[in-house]
């Protein structure tokens, strides 16, 4: 199980309350029922649990949105089933500074906050006894990670906000200004190559769950990318200000450059990540899965909630859940590498048969084998169109799923983790960089061109045709490969709350989230089954005078009178 960083978190520690202290505390404090420092100190273990809460602060996945929805049910990849979800009234553009659906910023603040009373209150007072020099410093390495990521997710939703480097005390001007964006770039990267330099290629399988080297370089890429995106890198505004940075094309070489060094990072004289054979037991498996760069356990224990809650309405105790739209559905092509096209009669006569092999692993569709040994009825009347809870696209998810982990007799469980960084998206980041820096055939000095890059996804998809994409991307056409990119990465991550962003880092979400959603609508006669699509199954609206950024939450502009809020919120 080498080189997997999977996020095994433990949360309520008793030390907590120590540790993570208002403001007018610290770590000195002496107060009743609260482990005292010096036991922390001297105890390598507590240490450790110390920094293992820390990771609490890591996105989490699934059904986050109000427990119950995921992020892509606010975009076009899906709808909730039960309507009024949080993910619904998002995608409907009913949010706002007073009632953000996806709101992370008080919890990346809080994570900031506690890797910083690490760094300044406990890590300095560590005695040489308890842990090596060495020990110390992936310690604080890894608090330097998650001090990263959190300042990573807070720079994609709002562009510049404001950086926090110290613990702040009740004493402070606690007002503070916004960054610019490109100063957050800089010092999130910063982080990220001090983090790289003391942490491992990989742990004893007693750690899993830690930041590795690998994690830190491949967030860095993931941020360099993004900051090289049109809607932060853009000509028209070219000047570094608080919602975008200075215009500058290197910002692709940049990001490219980091992302090969993700890929060509190597243990000995094998490379560190690799595609995992599988691409639908990857979300299952850990045992020997290269392709994991830091990933986050739903629990700590094999379970079935997540088949549960977005389990069929058919099976008794399916809450519908995730359901996956006809725009989703139909993106995915076919087996030899060809598009799906519904103006096609043999492909919508039998709209399943011969896709790539990613749908079929991704979305459950009518007549697809899953639990108890049965078929998916999506049809009109059908076991799994009938119900409070049915899907109303004709579709339900598959990915992530596992079909041994049934929730009713006999039942069942499964490993889930959610990928936060996987090899499959660097080598599309790569790819995506590499074709704005230099085009899809140059590989320059990294030794893979953009092209190479996308055919190993596609390869490992199990595509039998175009895997490299020379029958529709011709050479040296960077803007049919940006497109072709663009695509893979739809199809690749669907599902993994890369969507939201990356319509909106790529200034294409005001067409692409401004339009209803559809679904399928299946009749069964006799044998057969005639599918027509179903328009506006939900609504999806976008404002792009304001939607590209979220706004700060309404109160932390109350709280700060020199936080300025995005433009129109």
């Amino acid at each position: 199980m080498k080189n997997l960083s999977f996020l095994i978190f433990i949360l309520g520690l008793t030390l907590g309350g120590c540790l993570w202290s208002c403001s007018d505390e610290t770590i000195g404090s002496d107060r009743t029922g609260v482990v005292l420092p010096h036991i922390i100190y001297n105890d390598s273990t507590r240490i450790n649990q110390v920094i293992i809460t820390l990771y609490s602060h890591l996105p989490y996945g699934f059904n986050r949105l109000d427990g119950t929805s995921m992020v892509a049910s606010a975009t076009d990849e899906a709808v909730h089933a039960v309507s009024g979800s949080e993910a619904q009234s998002w995608g409907e553009g009913s949010w706002d500074a007073t009632a953000i659906r996806d709101n992370t910023f008080s919890w990346c603040y809080q994570g900031i906050r506690r890797t910083l009373v690490f760094e300044e209150e406990l890590y300095p007072y560590i005695p040489n006894i308890v842990l090596s020099e060495r020990g110390r410093k992936q310690l604080l390495a890894q608090a330097y990670f998650i001090r990263a990521y959190c300042n990573a997710e807070l720079l994609k939703r709002f562009g510049g906000y404001p950086l926090v480097k110290h613990v702040l005390s009740v004493d402070e001007d606690l007002n503070i200004p916004r960054n610019t964006y490109d100063e957050c770039v800089d010092y999130i990267v910063g982080l990220c190559d001090e983090a790289a330099q003391d942490l491992p290629l990989s742990y004893p399988d007693s750690w899993l769950g830690r930041a590795t080297k690998g994690a830190a370089l491949a967030l860095k890429a993931r941020v360099l990318l993004y900051a090289a995106s049109p809607l932060f890198n853009d000509q028209a505004k070219p000047n570094n200000d608080l919602e975008h940075g200075a215009y500058n094309t290197d910002k692709w070489e940049k990001a490219a450059q980091a992302a090969a060094e993700v890929i060509n990072l190597k243990n000995g004289a094998n490379n560190v990540y690799a595609l995992f054979a599988q691409y639908d037991a990857f979300f299952n498996t850990l045992a020997g899965n290269n392709e994991i760069i830091i990933s986050r356990l739903q629990t700590q224990t094999n379970d079935n909630n997540l088949e549960r809650q977005n389990g069929p309405s058919g099976y008794t105790g399916g809450e519908g859940g995730t359901c996956p739209t006809w725009e989703m559905a139909s993106a995915y092509g076919m087996i030899d590498g060809t598009p799906f096209d519904w103006n096609n009669p043999a492909h919508a006569a039998d709209p399943f048969a011969g896709r790539d092999p990613r749908f079929e692993k991704s979305i459950l569709y009518n007549g697809a084998p899953w639990m108890h040994g049965r078929t998916i009825e999506t049809y009109e009347g059908g076991m799994d169109k009938v119900g409070d809870r049915a899907t109303p696209t004709s579709f339900y998810l598959r990915k992530f799923l596992s079909a041994s982990a049934q929730w009713n007799n006999p039942t069942g469980t499964a490993i889930h983790h959610f990928p936060l960084i996987r090899y499959g998206e660097i080598l599309l980041d790569y790819a995506e960089a590499m074709n704005e820096a230099y085009g899809p055939d140059d590989a320059q000095s990294y030794g893979m061109t953009a092209r190479e890059a996308v055919r190993w996804i596609r390869a490992r998809a199990g595509l039998t045709g175009n895997t490299d994409l020379s029958g529709s991307v011709p050479a040296a056409d960077k803007t049919a490969m940006r497109e072709a990119i663009r695509h893979e990465r739809r199809i690749e991550l669907a599902f993994e709350e890369h969507r939201h962003l990356d319509v909106r880092r790529w200034k294409i979400a005001e067409t692409v989230l401004n339009r209803p959603v559809s679904g399928l609508s299946i009749e069964k006669n006799g044998d057969s089954y005639t599918c027509t699509p179903q328009p506006n199954v939900q609504n999806r609206v976008f404002d792009a005078s304001k939607m590209y950024l979220y706004p700060f939450p309404q109160t932390e502009i109350g709280r700060n009178k020199n936080l300025v809020q995005n433009t129109n919120w």
